[in-house]
């Protein structure tokens, strides 16, 4: 796996770490943004291309927390389009779980926007920071996840 990078998640994760709310794969999607933790694991973050329906959420999120302040969702260009980066959705896994990669223009997709890689990369760190600390909750326990990848 190549932090930055697009991929795509094989049913054995969901099979092996069952939960309801795990965003299922349909006719190859979605696709996930990779990033690295200081653990060794990494976390993919799934895109949505709904991104009128995302920026209403960011909106109301950062009418009571400030501009910039909404951790758990963020709007990005991939491949020339805007996507929402649903960092709330996130989950950790290890190269065994890849399905592959995701392909624009017959090469691996990789986030070159040094921008756009801070900031999910802040968000996506504060957020895991905020689980660990009981501030917030996953959805589909991605600390329990973790613990199962690091044993």
């Amino acid at each position: 796996m190549v932090e930055n990078g697009l991929y795509k998640v094989k049913d054995k994760y969901y099979s092996d770490f069952p939960h309801e709310k795990h965003i299922h794969n349909k006719r190859g999607r979605p696709f996930y943004y990779a990033f690295k933790d200081s653990r060794g694991i990494y976390w993919l973050i799934p895109l949505s291309s709904q991104v009128d329906a995302y920026r209403r959420k960011i909106e109301d999120v950062e009418k009571r927390r400030g501009k910039g302040n909404c951790l758990t969702f963020h709007i990005g260009l991939i491949a020339g389009a805007e996507r929402v980066f649903r960092i709330c959705n996130m989950i950790p896994v290890t190269d065994e779980y890849i399905a592959g990669e995701f392909v624009f223009d017959g090469l691996h997709y990789i986030v070159k926007d040094k921008n756009l890689i801070r900031e999910i990369s802040e968000k996506s760190r504060n957020y895991i920071k905020q689980l660990e600390l009981g501030r917030m909750t996953s959805q589909v326990d991605a600390l329990g996840i973790r613990k199962k990848l690091l044993s």
